[in-house]
């Protein structure tokens, strides 16, 4: 059996070098065979094979130094450093995100990509069209003809930058070390904009066709409505072959790429994915379907969109390689609604894996909950701790698994919402049946049906339970399967701050209680360095020259015996996230990261004492919580910090932010205030 490895850091780069090749390879050759093998409704290396030819190695060529770019960046912190300055405080406007340098190179890129597509084809269609048109007695319209086909150029290149950030697996966000939000904004910026392109190609071509209607007998000679790009006998009706009447599709394609963008449009506002996100998520698998579309209209968008497609057809071979193996886990109501899942997962899910950040999360199908839903959820273990979990009392009641060598248990914790937790199955109040049919609240209830439909003890017959079932019971544990997707490793590494402060709401705890747990390991490390080093120099030879080889001798074995009942100290310096992609901690000979703060804000009738943290085995772990609601207010997150930061002033702070959406705003408002370093974990 063929083993198939997640397309990681270290294993991404052929995967993308060798679609970028590859694509580019195909793209080229088919320019010079489109006179045999005219698959689209135009095919603009007929007409034009030098600008046909000049945009596809353009195209290429931009991308890859694009790739160069980012490798840079990835690999030497001083350039990212750089590029993340903030030009101006502040967030731009509608967009919402903040404008560094990186941000005004990127736009300084693209805004360089279209002007060299401008340069190539707009002369050459201009002069085509505009001559063209003046032979057949056309005095107007042809400048609209050749904008037509420019703007479809601009579309061609927008699409293929719109689909290269999309593939979960893809090298932009792990081997590139870009955050999700990043990748989205990027993805949902260019979807805007080739929206416009699209939208302006459309009205540009309704705009000609009011010319077109003054006088159709002449314009249809020169310029048929249905493809003015080729002759009145070189698309139907005036040629009857298969070939005229495919070129007659072209109007046909475009309109149908056109609505289902529309649709893909109107579902991405806020109000609508977050509210309904299965709508914005459905309508957007309709995507697969334009992008065939749009591939017959215009042979360029193939060309272009080849190198996402790739990726995007690889990334989701390797979703369904991983969906495809169901793992048994456990189910556990922690209690007030919360409730804890723990599955093992294998050990190769981690090869080559960007595992020097805690935070991690996975995408989990569970058939008996929803049969085509996948939920993102934050892992609370931190597995870049030498791929161990995070002890838990849950990790002593799991399923018994064979080869736990192969094996991690990590842990998911999630929360039932407040109106499901009161449901009655035969209620007519339409929100809490609503909330009842929520994903989580589903997976939760296989816990809260087991715990209320169980009978006294002294009403069971454990003798005539069916196997099995007498041990769920007693340990008061769901044992279901699932499928699991990931993980997906976020690009931010806590490990280089003095202090980090974890400004967390509701679930969001979850993100906090894996950094909570890599200070702990890293404070362990830390520990056990500094106590072999102390070692080393208490054991100082005191004897003559001529004895010292014989006593270094008898030292070293006595280092050994000890070594081989404690646990290794690490090397004097371990790898760290900037030197590459690596599974260890970043320590360093003195001991970065001092103090852990986790501040969580959760309703009073939501809170409960999570035992997840290890604040008495780890100096330095401080967690406090907010409560709000019943009269409480809100967390101040800017006075919250400054506190933090007066108590111990001086050296790098670090904020993390996780939770809904209007708390990261705030704490990112906060943290630009105080001029501090942060990360806010969105989902979108």
């Amino acid at each position: 059996m063929i083993k198939i490895k997640r397309i990681t850091p270290r294993t991404c780069l052929w995967p993308l070098t060798g679609s970028l090749v590859a694509s580019f390879a195909l793209s080229i050759g088919l320019t010079f065979r489109s006179d045999h093998h005219c698959y689209a409704g135009v095919c603009g290396e007929v007409l034009f094979p030098l600008q046909a030819r000049l945009h596809v190695v353009v195209w290429y060529c931009w991308l890859s130094i694009s790739v160069t770019i980012l490798a840079l960046r990835a690999f030497h912190p001083s350039i990212r450093r750089k590029l993340q300055l903030q030009i101006f405080r502040g967030q731009l406007p509608v967009v919402g995100k903040s404008f560094t340098v990186s941000g005004a190179l990127v736009v300084f890129w693209i805004l360089s990509l279209y002007g060299m597509i401008m340069g190539i084809w707009w002369f050459r269609l201009h002069g085509y069209f505009v001559t063209r048109g003046e032979a057949g007695g056309l005095q107007t319209g042809n400048n609209l003809v050749a904008a037509v086909a420019l703007t479809g150029h601009f579309a061609d290149v927008t699409m293929g930058m719109v689909l290269l950030p999309v593939a979960r697996n893809s090298a932009l966000s792990s081997f590139f070390r870009l955050s999700h939000s990043t990748t989205f904004a990027f993805h949902m910026i260019q979807a805007y904009v080739l929206f416009g392109f699209v939208l302006l190609h459309g009205l540009i071509y309704a705009s000609w066709v009011s010319v077109y209607n003054k006088n159709p007998d002449l314009y249809r000679l020169t310029f048929p409505v249905l493809n003015p790009t080729y002759f009145y006998n070189e698309v139907w009706p005036g040629g009857r072959g298969s070939l005229e009447v495919w070129r007659a599709s072209l109007i046909f394609t475009g309109s149908i790429t056109s609505l289902i963008m529309a649709a893909m449009f109107l579902t991405t506002f806020p109000s609508v994915r977050r509210k309904h996100f299965n709508l914005f998520y459905f309508t957007h698998l309709l995507a697969i379907v334009a992008v065939i579309v749009i591939c017959l209209h215009a042979s360029t968008m193939f060309y272009c969109t080849a190198p996402g497609l790739a990726m995007w057809v690889l990334d989701w071979g390797m979703r369904i390689y991983e969906l495809s193996g169901k793992m048994d886990s456990s189910l556990e109501a922690v209690g007030n609604g919360w409730f804890c899942l723990t599955l093992p997962l294998p050990r190769r899910r981690l090869d080559g894996c960007a595992c020097y950040s805690p935070l991690a999360h996975f995408h989990i199908h569970h058939t008996e909950s929803s049969i085509r839903e996948i939920h993102p959820f934050t892992t609370i273990t931190h597995l870049a701790s030498q791929k161990v979990a995070t002890p838990s009392s849950t990790e002593r009641k799991v399923l018994a698994y064979s080869a736990p060598e192969e094996t991690i248990m990590i842990q998911f914790l999630f929360r039932k919402s407040k109106v499901s937790r009161s449901f009655v199955p035969n209620t007519d109040h339409p929100r809490e049946e609503k909330s009842s049919k929520q994903w989580t609240n589903k997976l939760a209830s296989l816990v809260d049906e087991f715990t209320t439909e169980m009978p006294p003890a002294a009403e069971r017959d454990e003798e005539n339970e069916p196997e099995g079932q007498v041990g769920r019971r007693l340990s008061n544990i769901y044992h279901t399967s699932l499928r699991l997707e990931g993980p997906y490793f976020t690009p931010a590494n806590p490990g280089f701050y003095n202090t980090v402060i974890c400004l967390v709401a509701g679930t969001g705890v979850s993100g906090a209680i894996a950094i909570a747990a890599a200070f702990g390991a890293q404070s362990a490390m830390a520990r056990e360095q500094a106590i072999a080093i102390s070692a080393a120099g208490a054991i100082e030879p005191k004897v003559k020259l001529e004895e010292k080889a014989t006593v270094i001798n008898e030292e070293k074995a006595i280092i050994n015996e000890e070594k081989a009942t404690t646990v290794r100290p690490p090397d004097k310096r371990l790898s760290t996230a900037e030197d590459g992609p690596n599974c260890q901690l970043p320590i360093r000979d003195k001991h970065t990261w001092k103090r852990c703060i986790v501040v969580w804000s959760v309703r009073e009738a939501d809170y409960i004492k999570l035992p997840f943290f290890k604040e008495e085995e780890n100096p330095g772990l401080e967690v406090k919580t907010h409560l709000t609601g019943q009269g409480h207010g809100r967390l101040n997150m800017e006075k919250t910090i400054g506190e933090i930061c007066a108590r111990e002033p001086g050296g790098r702070t670090w904020v993390y932010l996780s939770g809904p959406n209007a708390f990261i705003e705030t704490g990112e408002k906060a943290c630009r205030s105080l001029g501090m370093e942060f990360y806010g974990a969105r989902w979108s």
